[in-house]
């Protein structure tokens, strides 16, 4: 399976936010909700919060499966849209991409920025963190001894 690419993040959002417009994410809220679903489906669960076009989530749905974001399946008259990624596997990779593109330029910045920021919102993270930078160490050194 290819991962998701993120093509813009918006660090000053909430949540899949960050990557994911409001209604993107509200289908794909939906849909891992339901684990698969046609339009219909969707519209009637985002119609009850709010007044929506069906032809908008229909466009919408369809940009997500052309981002690779939701399988589309041809079923009778209409498709059966499908998550492509769980939403715990969709978070991971998209904070793999953020990552990625923060460590590519200013890796000792970004790492030290990152250790600054976690410990002012999460102290007790830090401990994880070295805790699993410890194991990575422990991996990298097998991986020199074959």
């Amino acid at each position: 399976m290819q991962e998701f690419v993120a093509t813009s993040f918006k660090p000053h959002r909430n949540g899949l936010n960050q990557v994911l417009g409001g209604l993107e994410q509200e289908i794909m809220e939906a849909l891992w909700k339901r684990e698969e679903a046609i339009v219909r489906d969707v519209f009637l669960e985002l119609n009850k919060k709010r007044k929506i076009a069906y032809t908008t989530v229909m466009t919408v749905m369809g940009r997500l499966a052309n981002k690779g974001l939701l399988q589309k399946s041809p079923i009778k008259n209409t498709f059966l849209y499908k998550p492509v990624y769980s939403k715990d596997a969709f978070e991971k990779c998209v904070s793999r991409e953020v990552m990625k593109g923060v460590l590519g330029n200013h890796t000792q910045a970004a790492v030290t920025s990152f250790v600054d920021v976690l410990t002012e919102i999460d102290p007790k993270q830090i401990e994880y963190l070295s805790n699993l930078i410890e194991e990575k160490k422990r991996e990298i050194k097998k991986g020199d001894k074959r």
